[in-house]
């Protein structure tokens, strides 16, 4: 008679199964295998991205309209496409020398504004992927 009355094919799967010990031992080795692959396939995509990454967008812009605000300010707008940009302009002002200030960030196809202080004129303008 088999135990707990289960029947032949049920007292025979019973017997074929591994110790606990076999299951934990499999277990083990299964989890390494997964950790393994996950690792390789992390590496993959990070070497996949690295490329894309590498590669700047590239910058498409207007040219820049120069501007003339109140009380005398002068500044410039630009508007580039390909990627999102931050213009800037070089001012300069009589006693200080050259200097840059950098405007809005804009989504491609955006404007970014920039202004210089007061009393001091645009030199130059232009944009820069960010």
């Amino acid at each position: 008679m088999e135990p707990y009355g289960l029947g032949q094919a049920a007292t025979d799967l019973i017997a074929s199964c591994a110790t606990p010990e076999d299951n934990i031992v499999r277990t083990r080795s299964r989890a390494a295998a997964v950790t393994a692959s996950l690792v390789l396939a992390g590496g993959g995509l990070l070497g996949m991205a690295a490329p894309a990454s590498a590669a700047p967008s590239a910058l498409s812009c207007s040219t820049p309209s120069y501007l003339v605000g109140s009380g005398g300010h002068h500044g410039a707008s630009i508007r580039c496409t390909g990627s999102s940009f931050t213009g800037y302009i070089d001012c300069y002002k009589a006693g200080y020398g050259t200097y840059r200030h950098f405007g809005n960030r804009a989504a491609a196809g955006g404007t970014s504004t920039t202004w210089c202080d007061l009393n001091a004129k645009v030199v130059a303008a232009g944009a820069t992927p960010s």
